[in-house]
């Protein structure tokens, strides 16, 4: 390979369709689009951002792999002014979950309908899952990324234009969340992030009554995992 290439940028790779349209939103350095032709999974990739300076150097890499024939770069705000068929894959990672949504509210009237999402939010991914489901994106899946200490959620969503509930725990913890049974490096890291996430939610119920009730809940997932793995 011509790069190495994180666990991050590897995960979502593995969520994307042979030969499908991506659209990666937030491009920084494009190890995302380099990583997509490298590994042979698609050679149509439109790579976005709203910086110069990232995107400069995201061109010095495309230019080095020899694939800028073949990887669209362009300055742009996010979704603002790209015409969607629905037959995309949208990249949004490595930004706040609050940033992803406004990301996609105001890029929403031009959302089409089953138009594909892989969301990996750095922050604030409490925030994300409410609005996702308030405003008709089907979280269908997520995983747990761990890189370098650090513990990513990454979702697949659909956009259905129907609302829904989605209860304070799941909104906190994640909804569907895949991993392999009987990987016991993977149950390592699903255990390590509901860890995490009961020591922040303890934190919240401080102040915060709603977040009692969540760290129960997390207690009870813990417990389950404890009785079936160890």
């Amino acid at each position: 390979m011509k790069f190495n290439y994180s666990k991050r940028i590897l995960a979502l790779t593995q969520w994307i369709e042979a030969d499908s349209f991506v659209i990666d939103v937030g491009t920084d350095h494009a190890h995302l689009p380099l990583a997509l032709v490298e590994l042979g999974i698609t050679r149509k990739i439109l790579a976005i951002d709203n910086n110069l300076k990232p995107l400069a150097t995201a061109e010095k890499n495309i230019i080095h792999a020899g694939f800028n024939d073949i990887i669209q770069l362009r300055l742009n705000d996010g979704l603002r002014n790209i015409n969607l068929n629905g037959n995309e894959t949208i990249v949004i990672s490595g930004l706040g979950g609050m940033l992803i949504s406004s990301i996609l509210a105001e890029a929403k009237q031009g959302i089409k309908i089953n138009q594909k999402f892989i969301l990996q939010p750095n922050w604030t991914w409490f925030e994300l899952r409410k609005w996702l489901a308030g405003n008709g994106f089907k979280i269908v899946k997520e995983q747990i990324v761990a890189e370098q200490n650090k513990l990513y959620s990454q979702l697949l969503v659909h956009y259905t234009g129907e609302e829904y509930h989605i209860s304070d725990t799941d909104a906190f913890c994640g909804i569907n969340i895949q991993h392999n049974h009987n990987s016991a490096s993977e149950m390592e890291i699903y255990k390590s992030y509901l860890s995490r996430l009961k020591r922040l939610a303890t934190l919240k119920a401080r102040s915060v009554d709603s977040y009692s009730d969540i760290v129960k809940r997390i207690n009870h997932k813990l417990e389950n995992l404890r009785q079936i793995y160890y």
